[in-house]
């Protein structure tokens, strides 16, 4: 315990309030020694002042953790009246939600098992599940790597626009979503539409990617949010495998798709150094139409409502 909070501890009640009268705001810290932000009149709580550093430094409120800076304590949303605690914090931006699978609030969570950032579904009970991260990704540039410790059939690994599509809704090949397509395992299947390996998006099958097996691959996706035009990279066990452009000022929600009870997918994000030069210099280079590539057919941006289209007819050809 700091000698700062055993002072406080044996504080009257008057000390304490006279105290809480002389603090008229709130500093918040970085990590480095910056400050960050001045917050007069003190907001109520922790979560009152979280809101705040949202809405004025556009940190989620999601990804902040507070810490008293002359203590040892990381404040709990559930912290009462700032007023009678310290008058500096340090934040702190924790994104272990952009890579942790959300399990809460997926419409299939009874059927997933989920620890982070690994997603397995021995009690699977539908064609397929889509499975998408706590929090998306805003700004930055960002680079993950999804580890396939086992596909059943098929998967499709990238990033969403709409957290709506979490669970079973819609189908791989209705997804508004940037991803890598794994192909079809075990099948003769030979185009980029179903059976290779390729890059859907946004309802086009644009190029042919290498495609996975079974077991032991690792996708590499490198995201940058800051271009003018940005965009994401794909590569396969560090082999680039191709480049598109996506929507400017839009959260981007990691996504994975699990079709068999056997899928096993875990999701790391690391850091930027760890991403191949190749990928960093594709997202600078010319990158792919997607309007030229094969319309995937049934695509939601065809389809006038998606609650139109029987189940039956998506699980001909599993995650269809």
């Amino acid at each position: 315990m700091s000698a700062v909070r055993a002072e406080r501890e044996s504080e009257s009640p008057n000390e304490r309030i006279e105290r809480e009268e002389l603090v008229a705001s709130v500093t918040v810290w970085t990590l480095a020694g910056r400050e960050l932000a001045v917050f007069a009149p003190v907001p109520k709580d922790v979560a009152s002042l979280k809101a705040v550093i949202s809405a004025q430094c556009g940190i989620p409120v999601a990804l902040q953790r507070l810490v008293e800076q002359d203590g040892d304590r990381v404040l709990d949303d559930g912290d009462e009246s700032l007023q009678l605690e310290c008058s500096d914090f340090l934040l702190v931006v924790d994104e272990t939600p952009m890579f942790s699978w959300d399990h809460t609030e997926n419409p299939c969570r009874a059927q997933l098992q989920i620890e982070g950032g690994v997603v397995k579904c021995p009690e699977l009970r539908v064609d397929f599940v889509n499975v998408i991260t706590k929090e998306p990704m805003r700004s930055g540039v960002h680079y993950f790597q999804f580890k396939m410790h086992h596909i059943g059939d098929e998967q499709w690994c990238g990033v969403v626009a709409d957290p709506a599509q979490a669970g079973q809704s819609v189908p791989g090949r209705f997804l508004t979503a940037w991803a890598y397509y794994c192909g079809r395992m075990g099948t003769r299947f030979s185009s980029i539409v179903d059976g290779l390996g390729s890059l859907h998006a946004q309802g086009h099958a644009v190029k042919q990617f290498a495609k996975l097996q079974p077991a032991g691959d690792v996708i590499g996706m490198l995201v940058d949010l800051d271009r003018d035009v940005p965009a994401i990279a794909f590569e396969l066990n560090g082999t680039l495998q191709g480049a598109c452009p996506i929507p400017k000022d839009t959260p981007m929600w990691v996504l994975t798709v699990v079709d068999t009870s056997q899928d096993h997918v875990e999701l790391v994000k690391l850091p930027l150094a760890d991403a191949p030069q190749e990928s960093i210099e594709a997202l600078r280079g010319a990158l792919l139409e997607v309007s030229q590539g094969t319309k995937l057919k049934g695509w939601v941006g065809d389809a006038p409502d998606i609650d139109d289209i029987p189940p039956e007819s998506w699980s001909s050809s599993g995650s269809d």
